[in-house]
């Protein structure tokens, strides 16, 4: 019996993990998840084997620990309390802070991560393209990578508003230097605003000091692409998935056959979690009324 809770309370969070899955893709529209909730997901997917499942095998390496598993506690129960105990309970914690610290990068590792399910690779690229557009960005399309430039208003506009006037109060300096007239000055100081304000001047695809790179990782089987963005695009990236979510909205997903297979894979699971239920009730029931 003590088996059989064990593997119910490892299929348990599975179960759960797979049926929630299935019904996001399931859903009429695409959904966007943050790589740090899909992450926390698998966790909670992985939560009954990693706290239950780990500690039972390493304690099964021990004979005391796994006659008391498989046979009789009482008989072995007091073997459980003999030498080395120090020693299994290092080895507990090392295991234990490996996993939480382990969750914890890995949490932290996603964060740059944004997950859409339920869409077509084809018809995310499309959308995307409409969201840099009307974000009035800039950007080219590489293989699986998007080139992103600053935006041209909102906090783009500030960041060259800024750069103009640093380079029009150097530019008016030279041309007093250099003695030029007032109309020759004007001429000058206009030619350095045109260039430095010009979001087509520079390409800011070619220029790693002006652009973002968006990483796409395409799923088309399972009606999933994973977005990668750079370390440090916090701003472009609410504004980017602000507006990508208002046009999935409106996008209407075609048929995924991953939900039908993640929906069965479910049905199995929650099936083996009943059954030792079933079994587990009976047990306590002979146990209890049979004495």
């Amino acid at each position: 019996m003590v088996l059989v809770l064990l593997a119910v309370c490892v299929l348990m969070p599975l179960a759960v993990y797979f049926f929630v899955l299935a019904q996001l893709n399931r859903r009429r529209h695409p959904v966007m998840v943050n790589g740090v909730w899909d992450f926390a997901g698998v966790l909670f997917a992985l939560s009954g084997f990693l706290l239950l499942g780990g500690p039972f095998i390493m304690a099964s390496l021990n004979q005391d620990w796994r006659d008391f598993w498989v046979w009789s506690p009482l008989r072995s129960f007091e073997g459980l309390s003999g030498q080395w105990w120090y020693l299994r309970l290092l080895i507990w914690g090392l295991y234990f802070l490996a996993v939480g610290g382990g969750s914890v990068l890995l949490l932290r590792w996603r964060s740059n991560v944004t997950c859409v399910y339920n869409v077509v690779p084809e018809v995310l690229d499309q959308a995307l393209g409409e969201a840099l557009d009307r974000l009035q960005l800039p950007w080219r399309r590489s293989w699986n990578r998007v080139h992103i430039g600053f935006p041209i208003v909102v906090d783009g506009q500030a960041i060259r508003a800024e750069g103009a006037q640093r380079q029009l109060t150097k530019a008016a300096v030279l041309a007093t230097e250099k003695g030029i007239d007032t109309a020759d000055r004007s001429s000058v100081l206009e030619s350095q605003s045109t260039s430095t304000i010009s979001p087509h001047l520079n390409d800011p695809v070619d220029s790693p000091a002006v652009s973002s790179v968006l990483e796409l990782d395409p799923f088309p089987a399972m009606h999933h692409v994973t977005l990668r963005w750079p370390v440090g695009s916090g701003t472009l990236r609410k504004e980017v998935e602000v507006v990508l979510a208002k046009i999935l909205a409106e996008v209407e997903s075609t048929y995924n056959s991953g939900a039908v297979w993640l929906m069965s894979v479910a049905t199995v699971l929650l099936s083996a979690v009943t059954f030792g239920l079933l079994m587990l009730i009976i047990f306590v029931v002979l146990v209890l009324y049979g004495n």
